[in-house]
């Protein structure tokens, strides 16, 4: 077996935008820079691998346009990679959110580096060896969706509201961890987490708490493996624990305190890795469509109330989850608009999208999916699938929005809520368990 990696920075000039709330926000500067990461594994003929952005999320056109450039370069093992986004709320716009568009300077020259970053782990492919591992130890994830008095769910409730009765559901606690080993010495880590990447919550670009962990662990060690940070199924968690007097808001020192919590996990995996027999690397693909929701004249006709009640927001504050659920006018107002966009532009349409599985032996599978689905979804895809270890990546291969379970769509919460662009169809959680399931199954032959 033979593997390359590479690391290419993408991080914006000043001034572009940054995504990640419902506004958006030009930069004021970097705290720490973004990057493209590649891992690519090799077995005979066979060529996979994964790679990652620092950005908030990234479209199925993006993708395809990279594995298009690779192949006239003559890549010629597309399908075998999963593409996926890290979902840092401090980068910019690679897709089209809320209304906003990608600046296309910028979205050409991560094409470019994303095609450099593949062609240079490719060029550096030498024998390695693989070792797994992973710890049911996840101390700062939390269901961020709580049933409250009265009835009904709300998502971010605030810290120590009198109104919460319990979480709405549970949290996957597994961390897994992938070493690569060449001459003896680790040259990349792939961690699988789920979690939120939302901590800074500044003007200032930022790779949030996976940057701040690769730093972390780099220290430990006291050299330099590029760690890749594979985003579970965490649609639904987030770092806040509403039972805690602990500071728990945006801050810059926040991400690095989560950062330096899962590097130590990480780290201590480390010694406990164990190698990972693969008598062959099975590639599975599958595509699925996922259609819009159907906008009713109902829920256009409640969208339209809110905005004949609710003022236009004047001032420049950013928009935000928690300012829906302390009943903000300016937030909700901003879901009516979406609301009526997704009626206007999105209800009826469908999207296509590439479930990618690699399979390593008998004993460890990756599968992606797109757009951020709840826990609830990965740990499904685990429990049904036949191999011993499961990594579930989300925000893969495109965006979709929130896949909530389909009880959940009557319960409330923003997550629930149609916008464009998002707004899945409600029985698009248990497709993608089906979908995935299936790819597991014909991985393991």
């Amino acid at each position: 077996m033979d593997a390359g990696c590479s690391k290419v920075i993408i991080t914006p000039r000043r001034g572009l935008p940054l995504a990640g709330y419902f506004n958006p926000r030009p930069n004021t500067g970097v705290l720490d820079d973004l990057h493209v990461r590649c891992v690519l594994i090799r077995q005979g003929k066979v060529v996979c691998g994964w790679v990652t952005f620092d950005i908030c999320m990234m479209s199925a056109d993006l993708v395809d346009t990279v594995l298009v450039r690779l192949k006239k370069a003559g890549f010629r093992h597309g399908n075998g990679l999963i593409f996926s986004a890290t979902h840092a709320h401090t980068a910019p716009y690679v897709t089209s959110l809320f209304g906003t568009s990608p600046d296309p300077g910028y979205l050409q020259s991560l094409i470019d580096k994303t095609v450099e970053a593949v062609l240079t782990a490719e060029q550096n492919f030498a024998p390695a060896v693989l070792k797994l591992g992973g710890v049911k130890d996840n101390p700062l994830a939390f269901n961020r969706r709580y049933w409250m008095k009265g009835g009904g769910v709300t998502t971010n409730p605030g810290v120590k509201n009198p109104d919460i009765v319990k979480p709405e559901g549970t949290v996957d606690r597994e961390i897994g961890v992938l070493a690569v080993e060449q001459d003896g010495r680790v040259v990349a880590i792939l961690a699988n987490i789920v979690n939120h990447t939302d901590t800074v919550g500044t003007n200032q670009v930022s790779a949030d708490w996976p940057g701040r962990m690769e730093r972390c662990v780099q220290m430990a060690l006291g050299y330099d493996p590029v760690v890749l940070t594979l985003i579970g199924c965490a649609g639904n968690v987030n770092q806040f624990d509403v039972r805690s007097d602990d500071y728990q808001g945006y801050a810059y020192a926040r991400a690095w305190q989560i950062g330096q919590c899962y590097a130590e996990r990480v780290v201590a995996q480390m010694k406990q890795l164990k190698p990972l027999a693969v008598d062959r690397i099975t590639l599975v693909n599958k595509a699925i469509t996922i259609p819009f929701r159907t906008i009713t004249k109902e829920m256009c006709a409640a969208a339209q109330a809110v905005l004949d009640r609710v003022a236009a927001q004047t001032s420049g504050s950013d928009l935000t989850s928690e300012g829906l659920a302390t009943g903000e006018g300016a937030v909700a107002r901003f879901f009516a608009e979406q609301t009526l966009a997704c009626r206007a532009r999105c209800s009826g349409r469908r999207r296509r999208f590439r479930l990618v599985t690699l399979a390593f032996g008998d004993r460890f599978a990756v599968t992606s999916l797109p757009g951020e689905p709840f826990t609830e979804v990965g740990l499904a895809i685990k429990r049904r699938s036949p191999f011993k270890t499961t990594w579930p990546v989300s925000l893969a291969m495109g965006a979709c929005g929130y896949v909530p379970l389909a009880a959940c769509f009557a319960r409330g919460g923003y997550e629930t809520l149609p916008v464009e662009g998002g707004a899945p169809r409600e029985d698009t959680a248990d497709r993608l368990i089906e979908a995935s399931s299936a790819n597991l199954v014909r991985a393991k032959g």
